[in-house]
């Protein structure tokens, strides 16, 4: 390469150069995009803008050596020119090669007002040509505007009088201070390639302890915030304060705390648009409308929207305990084992002549409670149906006792509504704060309900509202699982304090979920964090941290999804029942052979009660 021709060149105020010179920095241009920006994204737009005549003449010559060596790749190019009133262009702007000679033009493309909506950080090629006394006052008004409006990938060329080509860029967190926008060099051109692999270089793995302002409130079991010593708000703990402590430690940035005091999504959404912010998180579920305002990471945790009933509304009766271990089935299964019992004593009573009267039905009546007949029975018939109703009896009472003391020593509850739909009929009323009914407005199938709404700021409130208040019937209340698991919890450690005084409260879950809700961390619209934290998120999604630390802080050992023993049904007493109808085969054979003794002799020797009485 001829530098002296070069550096005639660079002084002729015409702002031209030789062709030779032009393709020399047209071959680093087209490395830049080739290797930089066509290697990760489709296309591209290309804008020029400049206050110099003679710097736009130069760089529509070097375009034209340029795109001789362009190859197959679509380009959107837009030019804004000097005095021409500005109007948007339409376009995706994601990867950016921008040609401008001063900071005074670069202001002139509003590369801002793209970016606004983006919910990801573009990258901008800037080439800058200027004179050498001029380049480091224009870089750092150009990663001035950049830092402003958080464009973090910004990467400016520049071409030497002495002919090197230089790569610039900013790093606004550094050792030198926080928001430093010094332009530093991070690669050169050596006529062939780049010397460092890297165009864009990454700025956030590192914040050398500089602050983060996060929107937070006190929303357990999700973040938790104390005072120090110095009575400054810190992150005490919480499933996503855990997450929010080891970005803090792995990114190596300060958390300072903007409390949220009310309203508290709507009031720190409202603080990331203000700029008061830069981020907020705690039990926040992403939502089309929010994405609007804000910008969001990847969700990192899973939970459900569920209606909760108080266990001590659906606490039984003394009537209901007797009644409970067996389905009504069961009980008019009993019942017409009884009166079929009844029926057979009272059928053999009259044609075998037993002529006991009152003592047969007392038999029965002993036999259902487990206790010895009064008098035995003289016909075999008699006797075959009194042993099979104390072997059905026994079955039978051995179970009904044995459910029953569980029942009284586990405080089983009645069977709470099981559905959303059961809700809905049964008139129920929801105890809810404004942040649920927001959720719940989405949701056609609860629209109807009525609603009893707390002005509150904590999820808890509607929950304790209710435990106050236990006496209120058919009442419920919503919210995200989570809160009543750490309910639950908080109850349970409570009992265990007082030494086990009180049943405490605890809320059953319907077991119909309402909605899905994914959480996730809300950043500024364009957001210069939203790159380097989904990163950090789904490593430790990856690494299996975010599960760990929602087994530590979602303890579900307090919350019951069913009961605690089976009621039996027809299928488990299938063999008692089986059992009880051979009896009665039997029972119907002996009884019908009994009934032939009274016209056979042979038969009325053998059912004689000497015979019996013989034999025992």
């Amino acid at each position: 390469m001829n530098i002296s021709a070069l550096l005639n060149s660079y002084y002729d105020l015409s702002g031209e150069q030789m062709n030779h010179i032009n393709e020399f920095v047209a071959r680093a241009l087209l490395h830049v995009i080739h290797h930089y920006i066509l290697s990760v994204t489709p296309s591209l737009v290309l804008t020029l803008c400049c206050r110099s005549n003679h710097t736009c003449n130069f760089y529509n010559e070097m375009m034209n050596t340029l795109f001789r060596q362009w190859g197959l790749a679509p380009v959107q190019i837009v030019n804004v020119e000097r005095d021409v009133p500005w109007r948007p262009i339409p376009g995706r702007r994601h990867f950016n090669v921008i040609f401008t000679d001063s900071f005074a033009a670069f202001e002139e493309i509003r590369m801002e007002y793209y970016a606004r909506e983006y919910n990801y950080n573009e990258h901008y090629f800037i080439f800058l040509q200027a004179r050498d006394r001029l380049l480091q006052g224009e870089m750092r008004l150009i990663f001035d505007y950049c830092w402003r409006y958080q464009l973090i990938h910004c990467s400016i060329q520049v071409q030497k009088s002495n002919g090197d080509i230089l790569f610039y860029s900013y790093y606004p967190f550094g050792e030198r201070g926080c928001s430093d926008m010094e332009p530093q060099l991070i690669n050169r051109y050596n006529g062939s390639m780049l010397v460092e692999p890297e165009l864009f270089p990454r700025k956030l793995r590192n914040f050398f302890g500089c602050p983060l302002r996060c929107a937070l409130w006190n929303v357990p079991p999700f973040l938790g915030l104390a005072e120090d010593q110095e009575d400054v708000l810190v992150v005490s703990g919480g499933y996503e304060g855990r997450l929010l402590l080891a970005l803090a430690e792995k990114m190596n940035f300060t958390i300072a705390v903007r409390k949220v005091h009310a309203n508290v999504r709507n009031e720190a959404l409202e603080m990331l648009k203000r700029g008061e912010a830069d981020l907020t998180l705690g039990g926040i579920r992403q939502t089309v409308g929010r994405s609007l305002v804000a910008t969001s990471t990847n969700n990192y945790h899973q939970t459900r929207e569920v209606f909760g009933v108080l266990a001590s509304s659906y606490e039984l009766s003394t009537f209901d305990i007797l009644l409970y271990p067996y389905r009504l089935q069961i009980w008019l299964g009993i019942l017409g084992v009884v009166l079929l019992s009844a029926l057979l004593q009272l059928a053999v009573d009259r044609m075998l002549r037993e002529g006991q009267g009152s003592r047969t039905w007392l038999n029965l009546e002993l036999i259902f409670v487990g206790m010895p007949l009064l008098e035995t029975p003289r016909s075999q018939t008699a006797r075959l149906y009194c042993l099979l109703l104390m072997m059905y009896t026994l079955i039978i009472r051995t179970i009904y006792q044995g459910l029953l003391y569980h029942l009284i020593r586990t405080h089983q509850l009645n069977r709470w509504p099981q559905t959303i739909e059961s809700l809905v009929q049964r008139n129920y009323t929801v105890v809810l704060t404004p942040i649920v009914q927001e959720a719940l407005e989405e949701i056609p199938s609860v629209q109807h309900m009525k609603f009893r709404l707390l002005e509150a700021t904590s999820e808890l409130d509607p929950l304790y509202f209710l435990e106050a208040n236990h006496q209120l019937r058919q009442h419920v209340t919503a919210s995200a699982l989570d809160i009543f698991i750490h309910f639950n919890r908080l109850s349970a450690e409570r009992i265990h304090r007082s030494g086990g005084q009180g049943t405490g409260a605890h809320f059953e879950i319907v077991p119909e979920d309402i909605i899905s809700m994914q959480l996730t961390m809300y950043l500024g619209k364009h957001s210069f964090l939203i790159d380097q934290l989904n990163e950090e998120i789904m490593w430790m999604r990856s690494v299996g941290l975010l599960t760990v630390w929602a087994m530590w802080e979602l303890d579900e050992s307090y919350l019951h999804y069913e009961q605690s023993f089976q009621i039996f049904g027809i299928m488990e007493l299938y063999a008692i029942f089986l059992m009880v109808m051979v009896g009665l085969i039997l029972g119907l054979v002996v009884f019908l052979l009994e009934l032939a003794s009274q016209r056979s002799l042979f038969l009325r020797k053998l059912f004689s009660s000497h015979l019996w009485r013989k034999a025992r």
